[in-house]
């Protein structure tokens, strides 16, 4: 029996190890590595504790390439924390009053 219960993911996941950093809206970049992928998320560990908070906004940025500054893999919001796993749901990023009130990363995808 699984004491978890039932997995509640849309997406297959797809192990990823590479260095990352999550910048929170305060500014603060928070050093990490990515665990895993999906099409609509990232979960990343953390190098060190933080105050990233559930339902905040941040952005992640993914060093994919040697020698080449890291690649800003989306913003959105963080859906879960276990420990110094976060998880990053890039689907998520409106709130009920519309589109959060943050500063835009220079690492932000723009469409």
């Amino acid at each position: 029996m699984d004491s978890q219960g039932p997995e509640n993911r849309r997406e297959e996941r797809f192990p990823l190890e590479a260095t990352a950093f999550i910048e929170r809206e305060t500014g603060e970049r928070v050093p990490a590595s990515t665990v895993n992928v999906s099409g609509s998320g990232v979960l990343v560990r953390l190098e060190a504790e933080s105050q990233v908070r559930l339902g905040e906004f941040v952005t992640c940025g993914v060093n994919l390439y040697e020698k080449k500054p890291p690649q800003s893999w989306g913003t959105g919001r963080v859906v879960r924390i276990d420990r110094r796993l976060v998880a990053i749901d890039f689907r998520n990023q409106s709130t009920e009053g519309g589109a959060p009130d943050r500063k835009e990363s220079p690492y932000s995808i723009r469409g």
